[in-house]
């Protein structure tokens, strides 16, 4: 027991440790995008003779933000390069997380270490309870339950943070469309446990197609930035 104990705890490194990686895979390629981006269209913008956006700086953060608008009329792709520049870190930090919870999840199948997952479901919903007794005797809809299994589980200050996130990521995929919640003999720990097992098992490797099909379209809007670039 103690043997598997340590064997799990170290399976849950590696797998911490490939998720990491795989959030930092997909932030560093947004950083590249952003650098790229804002860098290309500086230089572009200091080609440009016009006034526009540089001088509307001079009239303070207002005449900076109607500038910058302005500029969408003189050298579209140019500001759009930029725009895109600006907000890759919010898009590919939202992607990041995303990819890495899915590593994680994917990993855990891999590793078939999606046991751990039973008990605490049994956990939360004792947990939760405990709180209140009565509460799934008047609850018949799943959205419900998963919002106050969600609220239990942020509450957990006990359980890996990795661990929380994957029951809290798959909680958030899984359907109940077929589980009859009035029903007094219907078993919810099992039924939850044998949901999230099956969603794991089917759950594919992840990949950085949707990363790449980004990184095309920047590849394009810079090049267009650079044929309607006026001089």
């Amino acid at each position: 027991m103690k043997e598997e104990l340590i064997g799990n705890i170290k399976l849950f490194a590696k797998i911490s440790g490939k998720a990491s990686l795989a959030w930092v895979k997909v932030a560093l390629i947004g950083a590249v995008i952003m650098i790229v981006n804002i860098v290309i269209a500086i230089i572009l913008l200091g080609d440009n003779t016009g006034g526009g956006f540089p001088a509307s700086a001079h009239a303070g953060i207002l005449g900076a933000i109607v500038g910058f608008f302005v500029l969408f009329t003189v050298e579209f792709w140019t500001a759009l390069l930029m725009t895109v520049g600006i907000l890759a870190p919010i898009l590919f930090i939202v992607l990041a997380n995303k990819n890495a919870i899915a590593s994680a999840v994917y990993n855990v199948w891999k590793y078939k270490i999606a046991d751990f997952i039973e008990p605490k479901i049994d956990f939360y919903i004792d947990k939760m309870l405990q709180k209140q007794p009565g509460f799934l005797k008047n609850i018949t809809e799943w959205s419900v339950v998963k919002v106050k299994l969600l609220d239990t589980i942020n509450n957990d200050s006990q359980t890996p943070k990795l661990q929380k996130r994957i029951i809290k990521f798959v909680l958030k995929k899984i359907k109940m469309d077929d589980v009859d919640l009035k029903n007094p003999n219907t078993n919810l720990n099992s039924i939850l446990s044998l949901k999230i097992k099956q969603f794991i098992a089917g759950f594919a490797e992840p990949d950085l197609k949707l990363i790449w099909i980004i990184v095309g379209i920047d590849i394009v809007l810079i090049i267009l930035a650079f044929v309607f670039n006026h001089q």
